[in-house]
């Protein structure tokens, strides 16, 4: 020890000074990294924060909301507000606005956007220009009110404020906030935009539903028009019952309690309002009626003023309907108000069922090209040359098998050929497309039920042709598409149309995969009974093959 204190004291001064030099930059360096690594640290823990507050189904506004939050703790201002730029090229939308209450650790949603300042109302404009000062990190000023500018990557911009002086540590976190945001924001508003997009492309789809439905379906069009009364006449509640050689039917049904449509299933109740509005082509009961109080009593009690009852032209069946309006409605309107409206509409429905009855005729050409150009399209496939025809051939064997009536079998027949229609809509490049579709193509696939089924309502007029094409698709698991059908919500001629589909996909093969032999194919189908596949349908196939097999028989021969 001695002679390690004899060396130092030996050293000139400066060697010694130097040795501290460089003891001193090597803490400092190990400082600086400590600092950065708790640094890192504390963002990490931000970043987690912020990620364990995000709401997938919340919506963007209610996840940006939920990220300011998480700022609300670092500084201490009036207000916070999240703007989201809606293009590249476009200026910054406001989406999300909090502010503190009186509290100093609440904040909450703010719905009026105003946040107090001590000399004047700060309010944040509902857009902001990308310009070159909302790209800057640091305060600025509105006027006079000292705003904190956060930019997130380039889709996103955070204001605070009004707001005091920051300190060095408070825009450091801020900085570092900034920093972190922008691929989370870019998740955020991507997501948005998605589903966005899914909820116009589901809208268009029920409007083309409801208009191709409309095209040559008469109950659907004097559903409609029924419906849209209720805006028009103040209508609290009504339905419309249509008879169908003997079988009477309610397709429209609203307004009125649950429990009133469970009376008007009973039989008895049923027919005793049916003989009370059969004479009237165009009645209106009110309580000074004998007939109100009668309809008052079959319903179960309404609380209605006027009550309007009538027959409706659809040719080919008898149809009447029955509907309330509330004493407020029926005092804007005179008697002879609604029945001058009720009338005009009956009318109007005339005309437009006497257009439908002239179309129906062509109905049978109509079909006769679909299945033309459903042959055409089996044509280009070397592979499904025919497939059509087997389709409709097998499902009329099923339909047999199950003992449907005669209507129905040749509808599911028709389905069953018209089931691969839909593919006139998409791209030949997909349609055509060998091995697997990616996640995006198997999505654009499968529209191809809902094309299919507009093209078979709008020119065929038959919903059940057009369901039966719309959810062949559907699994008796509920994984199927594209409502998520389950068991006995399918109808039948789709559970006829999945099994045929299926079992020929198996017999046929595909290019990625050999064909199988009939017994094998079968057996294969019984593994799918009661999940993909209708058990029953699935007997009934193998019902017909042991029937059939001694004999060789096939689709192509019966």
């Amino acid at each position: 020890m001695e002679t390690i204190t004899s060396a130092i004291d030996d050293l000139p001064a400066y060697a010694v000074l130097l040795a501290v030099g460089v003891l001193l930059i090597l803490l400092l360096i190990v400082l600086g990294m400590l600092q950065r690594y708790r640094a890192q640290l504390r963002q990490a823990a931000y970043l987690e924060r912020m990620v364990k507050l995000i709401q997938p189904d919340a919506g963007l506004e209610n996840n940006l909301n939920l990220l300011l939050e998480t700022i609300s703790p670092i500084v201490d201002a009036h207000g916070y507000a999240f703007y989201i730029r809606d293009s590249e090229e476009g200026d910054f939308m406001l989406k999300a606005v909090r502010h503190r209450g009186q509290d100093p650790v609440q904040i909450g949603p703010s719905y009026s956007g105003l946040l107090p300042y001590q000399k004047e109302v700060y309010l944040p404009p509902l857009h902001i220009k990308a310009d070159q000062s909302s790209q800057t990190l640091g305060v600025i000023h509105a006027g006079d009110v000292p705003l904190y500018n956060m930019p997130v990557g380039k889709r996103g911009l955070v204001r605070i404020g009004p707001i005091p002086r920051l300190s060095r540590g408070q825009r450091e976190r801020l900085a570092a906030i900034s920093s972190l945001l922008p691929q989370l924001v870019d998740v955020l508003a991507e997501s948005e935009r998605l589903q966005l997009k899914a909820d116009v492309v589901e809208t268009s789809r029920a409007a083309l539903q409801a208009i191709s439905s409309m095209v040559m379906d008469q109950e659907a069009v004097v559903s409609k028009a029924f419906m849209m009364s209720q805006a028009a006449l103040g209508v609290s509640g009504g339905c419309l019952f249509v008879s169908d050689h003997g079988t009477v039917s309610m397709p429209v049904f609203f307004g009125w309690s649950q429990q009133i449509a469970d009376r008007l299933a009973d039989p008895s109740q049923l027919s005793m309002l049916i003989q009370l509005m059969s004479p009237h082509e165009l009645v209106l009961w009110d309580k000074d009626d004998e007939e109100f109080d009668q309809v008052v009593s079959l319903l179960g009690g309404i609380g209605d003023g006027l009550l309007a009852s009538g027959t409706l032209p659809l040719p080919g069946k008898k149809a009447w309907f029955i509907c309330g309006l509330p004493l407020h409605a029926a005092s804007d309107m005179t008697r002879e108000q609604v029945t001058t409206t009720l009338t005009m509409m009956a009318r109007e429905l005339a005309r437009l069922l006497a257009v439908q009855e002239r179309m129906k005729p062509f109905a049978y050409s109509y079909s006769e090209f679909l299945k033309l150009l459903a042959s055409t399209i089996d044509d280009l496939n070397p592979q499904t040359i025919g497939y059509s025809q087997l389709m409709s051939r097998y499902a009329i064997i099923l339909a047999k098998e199950l003992g449907l009536p005669p209507k129905q079998i040749r509808d599911i027949g028709t389905a069953a050929y018209l089931s691969n229609i839909g593919v006139l809509g998409l791209s030949e490049e997909l349609y055509l497309k060998e091995g697997r579709f990616t996640e995006i193509e198997y999505e654009k696939m499968k529209l191809h039920v809902e094309v299919g089924a507009a093209i078979a309502e709008t020119t065929l007029g038959s919903r059940e042709i057009a369901d039966a094409i719309r959810y062949h698709h559907e699994r008796i698991d509920g994984q199927g598409y594209p409502l998520g059908l389950e068991g006995q919500a399918i109808p039948i001629g789709a559970r006829i149309i999945s099994v045929v589909q299926t079992f020929l996909a198996k017999v046929n093969g595909r290019r990625y995969r050999d064909p199988l032999p009939f017994d094998q194919a079968i057996k294969s189908m019984e593994s799918l009974a009661g999940t993909q596949l209708d058990s029953d349908v699935v007997q009934a196939l193998i019902r017909w093959f042991e029937r059939s097999h001694s004999g060789a028989q096939s689709p192509a021969g019966t």
